[in-house]
């Protein structure tokens, strides 16, 4: 079976890192994790989870976040990796609906180097906030129980097959001023594989959380006004509230991998990021 050498990087996502490392640890060889400064539990977390598999990189305080961060663990394990294993961007609230071994068996048959997701964000809605409010919202419960509301976000690139070429530049320039959002492959595009593997991603889990997390972007956009480019409405505003979305505006997910992308919704986020910088990672053909 094909390797699989994940990179995590976290931040104060101590209520959910250990099911997405455990989750990840079904498929992967190694799970590198880097904390760049929780305040909560999230280091603690990791360490406990620690084993041949899941690897406590390093805790550090990183006051600016940029994808040179992941290029600097890449780098660092880069002599464990042979020719032909896979490199995956894990986020640390994140969990593939599938197994990704079923991408990599397409992307190698096409000869295809980059593998992407279908991003599915799970939303606290306002049927949660009203079983938050009576007590029957517990974290002991998976994430993927607690939320069920949904929507079809963006294409991002997840997974990378390592040649000996494949670099990752741990510096930030003038046209990446948070760094390099991928490995490259020298100097050619690589091929994108046809399939897309289905990922959820949990960004909003619960009141307490979803403040920190606002916090926590805030002071990165402080520190680098190109971080979260989408969240520039924090400059004004840390309500956590904004962030409950009506669940009639949602998909309701049933955990049988079965999506929906409605036309309305792609029409309404070509609507809101035609002309911006990250257009390029929308596909709203996807299906």
């Amino acid at each position: 079976m094909t390797r699989i050498h994940a990179i995590c990087l976290a931040k104060n996502e101590g209520d959910v890192i250990a099911e997405t490392l455990q989750f990840a640890s079904n498929f992967c060889h190694k799970i590198y994790v880097f904390d760049t400064g929780s305040i909560d539990n999230t280091w603690q977390q990791v360490q406990k989870a620690a084993n041949d598999i899941i690897i406590p990189f390093r805790y550090e305080k990183v006051s600016n976040f940029h994808f040179g961060l992941r290029a600097q663990v890449f780098n660092a394990v880069r002599d464990s990796f042979e020719i032909g294993d896979w490199l995956y961007i894990l986020d640390a609230d994140e969990f593939l609906a599938e197994n990704p071994q079923k991408g990599i068996s397409i992307a190698e048959r096409e000869g295809a180097q980059q593998i992407n997701t279908t991003q599915y964000n799970f939303h606290f809605t306002d049927v949660d906030w009203q079983h938050y409010q009576r007590g029957l919202d517990s974290r002991e419960y998976p994430i993927a129980q607690r939320r069920r509301y949904y929507r079809f976000t963006n294409i991002e690139q997840r997974l990378f097959r390592i040649d000996t070429d494949t670099i990752w530049p741990e510096y930030t320039d003038a046209d990446n001023p948070i760094g390099y959002l991928r490995p490259l492959k020298g100097t050619k595009k690589p091929k994108k594989c046809s399939y897309r593997i289905p990922n959820c991603h949990y960004q909003y889990r619960d009141p307490e959380q979803i403040q920190q997390r606002l916090k926590t972007i805030c002071a990165a956009r402080e520190v680098n006004q190109h971080n979260f480019i989408h969240y520039q409405l924090l400059d004004m505003d840390l309500n956590w509230q904004r962030y409950i979305v009506p669940s009639h505006q949602l998909n309701y997910y049933n955990n049988d991998r079965i999506f929906q992308i409605p036309l309305d919704e792609r029409i309404a986020i070509f609507k809101e990021r035609f002309g911006t910088r990250d257009f390029f990672r929308f596909d709203f053909l996807a299906g």
